[in-house]
């Protein structure tokens, strides 16, 4: 028993470190030809899918405060809010389509965290800005939330088998 809990401490280590360093590699990222400004493809979710269909909540979501911590620290504050907002819709969507339920292939939960995500970046927009005009961007952002989603799930997809390399375990999706 304590192996296996040294284990999912160690690998959620891992894929926290991962996920941060894939957020660090994102910020470098130019803004694709088909994204809005700022707009960003989302990379690091695909660790925090991965963590939502095997290892758990709390570990999931220590991933996703550690990743807002990391934006606060090399980004700002409001950064750092847009990040802990998205990321926790987006892994409570993630924990409730991967995790137990397994209601939606990676694709699917791809698209409906990178909604959630933007979702939660909206609602802190509104909050700062202190404007509903700020929602008249959402119509930009589902699309992209579409096509970034259709991506990382896509990418989760084809990497299970090196997860579960790496986790030592096998894990499937459809």
């Amino acid at each position: 028993m304590k192996g296996v809990k040294i284990q999912k401490l160690t690998v959620t280590a891992l894929f926290t470190s991962l996920s941060v360093a894939l957020s660090f590699v994102e910020g470098f990222l130019p803004t694709f030809a088909f994204l809005p400004p700022g707009a960003k493809p989302g990379f690091s979710n695909i660790i925090v899918m991965f963590s939502a269909m095997s290892l758990g909540v709390s570990q999931t979501l220590f991933i996703v405060f550690a990743k807002a911590f990391f934006a606060f620290l090399t980004r700002g504050a409001v950064a750092g809010l847009m990040s802990l907002a998205g990321g926790v819709l987006s892994g409570i969507c993630m924990l409730i389509v991967l995790g137990k339920l397994k209601m939606t292939g990676c694709v699917g939960a791809g698209v409906l965290s990178a909604v959630c995500h933007n979702l939660g970046q909206l609602l802190v927009s509104f909050i700062t800005v202190g404007s509903s005009a700020v929602f008249g961007y959402a119509p930009v952002l589902l699309v992209v939330s579409v096509v970034t989603g259709v991506i990382t799930g896509a990418i989760l997809r084809a990497a299970i088998p090196y997860f579960n390399k790496l986790r030592g375990t096998e894990w499937g999706m459809p």
